[in-house]
């Protein structure tokens, strides 16, 4: 079984059609909200690499962002499980 990700296609229900005219750019909107989100877009634009589709320099670039993306959210998990633990430490004294 294919990978979501491996088709993605302007009739995928992840592009959406950014003004009534048909003649609008289409965008592509991508959940990058969570770590996973942020690994399968990754996993996404390694696969666009390797057939040619994106240059190795824009990947890279984009590859970068991502990953700075990634670090944002892994930090912004711990900030809110630490403020939980010490919420529930309070509660407990």
């Amino acid at each position: 079984m294919a990978d979501k990700d491996t088709h993605e296609t302007p009739q995928s229900p992840e592009w959406e059609v950014l003004g009534p005219e048909p003649t609008h750019p289409r965008r592509l909107r991508l959940p990058l909200s969570t770590a996973l989100d942020v690994r399968r877009e990754l996993a996404r634009l390694y696969r666009s690499m390797r057939t040619g589709q994106t240059p190795p320099a824009d990947g890279t670039k984009l590859a970068y962002v991502l990953n700075i993306l990634r670090q944002t959210i892994e930090t912004s998990d711990i900030e809110q499980r630490i403020s939980a633990l010490e919420v529930a430490q309070k509660a407990n004294d």
